[in-house]
């Protein structure tokens, strides 16, 4: 296709015999090398904006980048990159993952538009690390391309960041049902809070969107840590950062629904369970063993959880 534009684009070409994963991180890395120019060692410039809700734009301290990532949404692309740009970010990054549809097309309609094309798919997951590592702005906020959120829904993550919050989560609990009658998906998110100390936080999750990171976070949990979500999570907790819920955005009723997350034990739920227990992993490697509670406490705790879960 011939295009006279002159917005900014970069195109990652697969390389054979290598994973696609393998293949987007090596291209994402050397993509972000050949950037011009280069982001310096210091804070990118303060930019400061003043509007109101309706607009989703607040009086700003930081630079903002959007990360979007995306497999085959031309029909929520396009009306998803206009509700971001009034946000007014610094840069807005789609990762396009093993799109065969006029994704594309609809994402170099956006003038703002940074397009990192990867010809298979790699997952949203990757494609965030991805997003991540070529952004530069002091706030990351992350998004999937199946569904508009409008703007100011998505203003308070980033806004909580520019705050001082390192990690700003969806709130979801008032959403889900009680524990009983939840999935396998939605109790390992409050296991895995649960056994770092932050109950508080439910069901709260990296795994969804929309979420926020302060640049600070990025380069404390290291960019590749978010392909596994739940680790990233751990990562900050265990590194002290401010984790908190932030806001309320309802993106299970909006779910695109696919063959891959439909039905029990289908692939999507086998892999967030999957990247759970890495997390949960990584927390019990990092655990001292003269920190685990006295007998008599933990059976309390158990108790206290049995309560709950009956829902007594």
């Amino acid at each position: 296709m011939k295009t006279k534009s002159k917005r900014r684009r970069k195109l990652i070409v697969a390389v054979p015999g290598k994973s696609a994963s393998q293949r987007a991180a090596k291209s994402a890395t050397a993509a972000a090398n050949r950037r011009s120019p280069r982001r310096s060692s210091g804070r990118p410039a303060v930019t400061r904006r003043h509007g109101s809700r309706k607009t989703g734009r607040w009086k700003r301290n930081g630079t903002l980048s959007v990360i979007i990532s995306a497999r085959n949404e031309q029909k929520t692309l396009l009306p998803l990159l206009k509700q971001v740009s009034r946000l007014q970010p610094m840069e807005i990054i789609v990762v396009l993952n093993g799109c065969i549809d006029n994704s594309f097309r609809q994402a170099r309609l956006s003038k703002e538009a940074l397009i990192i094309h990867l010809p298979d798919s790699a997952g949203h997951d990757v494609g965030r690390a991805i997003g991540a590592k070529l952004s530069r702005g002091d706030i990351l906020l992350f998004l999937d391309g199946d569904m508009v959120i409008p703007a100011p829904q998505l203003a308070p993550f980033p806004a909580a960041v520019d705050k001082g919050v390192d990690v700003a989560l969806n709130d979801l609990n008032s959403l889900l049902p009680p524990f009983r009658l939840s999935d396998d998906v939605t109790r390992s998110k409050m296991f895995l809070n649960l056994a770092l100390g932050r109950g508080d936080l439910g069901v709260s999750s990296m795994t969804a969107v929309p979420h926020a990171l302060s640049r600070h976070a990025l380069e404390k949990i290291g960019f590749q840590e978010l392909m596994v979500p739940p680790k990233a999570q751990a990562l900050s907790i265990l590194g002290s950062l401010r984790v908190e819920q932030v806001g309320t955005v309802d993106v299970i009723k909006h779910n695109r629904l696919r063959r891959t997350n439909i039905g029990t034990g289908n692939a999507v739920e086998q892999l967030i369970t999957g990247d759970h227990a890495e997390a949960l992993h990584e927390v019990l490697s990092r655990r001292d063993p003269g920190s685990l509670v006295p007998e008599e406490v933990f059976w309390e705790k158990r108790r206290q959880m049995a309560i709950w879960r009956n829902g007594l």
